[in-house]
């Protein structure tokens, strides 16, 4: 069942500067058991969207990717790799005979939330399935490419670490990394501030960045997968090994604006 699994204890908790790549210490846990939706503010926080992805539907709250990846030739989004059943949002990652590529999914709140700085937390898991990698992010609003939050993401290898990475304006690239087992369900997030991003696992900082680099214009959610070309300098790309189907599982979005001094 999705909510089994032993409460997540970290082991080391870091706050970083902003230079270079430091990666954190190991997540040793089989995952967070049985942690509910927030239902209420938190201080300093206001709640402005929440999803427990009950019923069969997605709702209006999201808006499903359909077509090509920018920059990636190898990866295609369709709808229907998306579902919602049992409690669950599933995004499917599956080889599509008809497009010859490895077809997965993704959505986003551009038409329901956007907003400049907040408090994001998802619980989540992943397949392991070489080739095909998540990302849980914050994307501007206008398309305008770079900055982008990346808060949890991998590059499709063993699902051993969980990556954190800034895409600065200008095109610089802040990372951050934590190792654990992103199989199980975890709850990942972070708490964007003016030149600050915290990032979360379970509730628990691993990991801070101060930075004048940190964005400050309206940006929406997105949770997604990508199978990426071979070749690529960091994404892994899918082999022989790789499961006829691979899912990114989502069992709950909340996010948070922050409240008025």
């Amino acid at each position: 069942m999705k909510r089994a699994g032993i409460a997540l204890a970290i082991v080391v908790v870091l706050a970083l500067t902003a230079c270079g790549t430091t990666s954190a210490g190991p997540v040793n846990a089989v995952g967070s058991a049985a942690t509910a939706m927030p239902a209420t503010d938190l201080a300093g926080w206001r709640r402005v969207l929440s999803d427990d992805f009950t019923g069969t539907e997605l709702s209006n709250r999201w808006l499903a990717y359909d077509g090509q990846p920018s920059g990636d030739p190898a990866g295609w989004f369709d709808p229907a790799h998306v579902r919602v059943s049992d409690g669950v949002l599933t995004i499917r990652g599956a080889y599509q005979k008809a497009r010859r590529k490895w077809v997965t999914g993704g959505v986003s709140t551009r038409n329901s939330l956007k907003q400049t700085y907040g408090k994001y937390e998802v619980r989540f898991r992943a397949d392991r399935g070489k080739g095909i990698s998540y990302a849980l992010l914050l994307w501007p609003v206008d398309d305008s490419w770079p900055p982008e939050i990346d808060f949890a993401e991998d590059n499709g290898d063993r699902r051993d670490r969980l990556h954190a990475t800034l895409h600065a304006i200008g095109g610089s690239q802040i990372e951050r990394s934590v190792t654990g087992d992103f199989t199980d369900w975890h709850v990942v997030g972070v708490e964007w501030t003016p030149g600050r991003l915290a990032y979360t696992v379970d509730g628990r900082v691993w990991a801070t960045l101060l930075d004048e680099r940190v964005p400050d214009q309206p940006m929406a959610l997105a949770l997604q997968t990508q199978a990426w070309y071979c070749g690529h300098t960091w994404q892994r790309c899918p082999d022989s090994s790789t499961p006829a189907q691979v899912n990114l599982q989502v069992d709950w979005v909340v996010a948070y604006a922050r409240r008025s001094a």
